[in-house]
């Protein structure tokens, strides 16, 4: 058994496809997936989702940090909370974390829509701001984590110590490090900082380049991983410039058994038991 711990099946490339979808997930023995959101819209889309397919897919609510970074935080705070506070209590059934939040220094202001690396140390004023209201926004979603019992999804791009740091300093202890990106040494410092910290592999593992994100999960204890796809996007290797789905877990699943010493009966069980236990999922 398979559990796809975050996608999007919401996006226009699914939707109109999403019985088949649903389909080609029994097929390969994807029992479960978490549908993401990213904003007050998509999050709305993630719990119709969870509603009609439930105990298939779950859903999360919050604001992805691109989006985040240009709301500003004084003038709507206070509506935003309120919109998905009740949310939250009106489908608790169907929500399983708050998030995407995190750091994502990809599209700051002054890096040309992501076509060049942002110098943190000589930033925009506007860029300044961004960052800012991304801190901001992350904080009240962990506040409201853990106001409804509630982990959270982390959301890290180009931003790797800002992440670890702003973590540990705010103790954010309970929360997995999705589509993981980074290194061993990225891994092990969240780790020793708390043991309720997961780290979610996709499609990112299969990539032949990807020898730093392949160490990190041979050297992480099997019961700190998780699988997703991120679907549509990152599709792993084999399938590749195709749209990705929760059915390609698979060969994440796949790719992880090849780099790990434990029993291909051993991983798939820890690794869907370790999905269940980050969302709270009761079977």
């Amino acid at each position: 058994m398979i559990f796809d711990t975050h996608s999007h099946c919401y996006w226009d490339t699914m939707r109109d496809r999403i019985e088949d979808i649903v389909v080609n997930m029994s097929q390969k023995e994807i029992m479960k997936a978490v549908q993401i959101g990213c904003d007050i819209e998509t999050s709305d889309q993630a719990i119709s989702l969870a509603r009609q397919f439930p105990g298939i897919f779950y859903a999360t609510v919050w604001l992805h940090p691109e989006t985040a970074q240009d709301e500003d935080y004084d003038s709507t705070h206070s509506w935003i909370m309120s919109e998905f506070e009740k949310r939250i209590i009106e489908y608790r059934e169907y929500i399983v974390a708050i998030g995407e939040t995190g750091f994502d220094h990809h599209y700051l202001d002054g890096t040309d829509g992501g076509n060049t690396a942002i110098d943190i140390d000589m930033l925009s004023p506007r860029a300044i701001e961004q960052l800012e209201n991304q801190k901001r926004w992350w904080l009240a979603q962990w506040e409201l984590a853990k106001r409804y019992d509630l982990p959270l999804v982390v959301h890290t791009r180009d931003a790797r110590d800002a992440t670890a740091d702003f973590m540990i300093e705010n103790g954010i202890d309970r929360a997995v490090i999705h589509c993981y990106s980074e290194d061993p040494v990225f891994a092990q410092r969240l780790m020793e900082f708390s043991d309720e910290i997961y780290f979610a592999f996709g499609g990112i593992l299969t990539y032949k380049k990807s020898e730093s994100v392949q160490s990190t999960a041979q050297m992480l204890p099997l019961d700190r991983i998780l699988l997703e796809t991120d679907a549509p996007f990152l599709s792993p290797q084999s399938v590749r410039g195709t749209v990705n789905e929760p059915a390609n877990t698979r060969y994440v699943l796949e790719k992880l058994i090849e780099l790990r010493t434990e029993s291909a009966e051993e991983i798939e069980r820890v690794v869907y038991e370790n999905s269940l236990r980050f969302y709270g999922i009761k079977t």
